[in-house]
């Protein structure tokens, strides 16, 4: 499970513009747990400042969110407090967790706040919590190196236990090992993070797990999402060169994602089906990656071609 850091005996509060200054003066990494565990006093002391969120909040308010409208692409429930910079390899953000009785919660679904979607992440941060008694979570470590991540597998998650983040409590969440199925809060709660900018992240996958926490239920992307209507777009073109193009993304990615994303584009455009079937056999299932194989299969069983 994350890293459980206890600094208690850390009484000292400092100001949102002291911490980020401390952090950028330390030069952590962000990418090496050893590294980031360092800065965990500043985000205590931070933590320990009872007043610096609601002057975030009015000074946003009162800029009618200018701020937030520049540098916040979360959903509503995050809140920027030092957005993404070039040449800087984190950032600081506030997360708010609605309560289970909550009626915003009720309305839109657990799974609108990511509620009940078990996950891992693939990169570290440091978390804290700020105000309420925290979210819930079922713990779960797993073998990244040992999944291919098509839908379906087992992914032999380990359960290590439940826990709440509950106000003070610091935590790093460890790339590629630490899994949680995130439960509602029992109140309204906050929690602080440090964020890797993750320039890299979408060359390895974050895994979306099923509720019973067994199997992989599919892949995410941290910021490569997007490249999926852009290739159909090219595909539909008709162009020699936006299939050519199209047919080197589905054989020479280094995402493997992509590669499948790539193939069901070159199928979307194929009229008959015997031209489906020869591109799902050519790129998909002659591929050297299993996971696209596999992923191939089930885009191939939902065509009605299995």
């Amino acid at each position: 499970m994350p890293v459980n850091i206890n600094l208690d005996h850390i009484t000292e509060s400092i100001e949102l513009d002291e911490c980020y200054e401390g952090l950028l003066d330390s030069k952590f990494n962000p990418y090496d747990q050893d590294s980031f565990q360092t800065v965990a006093p500043l985000l205590k002391k931070l933590n320990n400042n009872r007043t610096f969120l609601a002057d975030v909040l009015i000074n946003e308010l009162e800029e009618h969110c200018a701020s937030q409208t520049l540098t916040n692409r979360y959903t509503p429930q995050v809140i920027m407090l030092k957005g993404a910079q070039k040449d800087v390899s984190f950032f600081m953000r506030a997360n708010i967790w609605l309560p289970k009785n909550d009626p915003l919660l009720r309305a839109s679904g657990e799974k609108s706040f990511f509620y009940r979607v078990p996950h891992d992440h693939n990169f570290n941060f440091l978390t804290t919590g700020y105000i309420g008694s925290g979210y819930h979570s079922d713990y779960y470590e797993y073998e990244y190196d040992k999944v291919i991540g098509y839908p379906g597998e087992q992914a032999n998650l380990r359960f290590v236990e439940h826990k709440q983040l509950g106000e003070g409590q610091v935590m790093l969440y460890r790339a590629y090992k630490d899994v949680h199925n995130q439960l509602p809060a029992d109140d309204l709660s906050v929690t602080l993070n440090i964020m890797p900018t993750m320039m890299f992240a979408h060359l390895r996958p974050q895994y979306i797990f099923n509720e019973q926490c067994s199997q992989v239920e599919r892949t995410t992307v941290t910021t490569n999402g997007s490249i999926e209507p852009v290739l159909y777009l090219i595909a539909q073109s008709g162009s020699e060169r936006g299939r050519e193009f199209v047919e080197h993304i589905a054989q020479r990615s280094v995402i493997e994602e992509d590669r499948f994303r790539a193939i069901k584009a070159l199928t979307s455009v194929k009229v008959t089906d015997s031209d489906r079937v020869d591109v799902l056999e050519k790129f998909g299932l002659a591929s050297s990656s299993k996971m696209v194989r596999e992923m191939t299969k089930g885009h191939q069983a939902a065509l009605g071609y299995a």
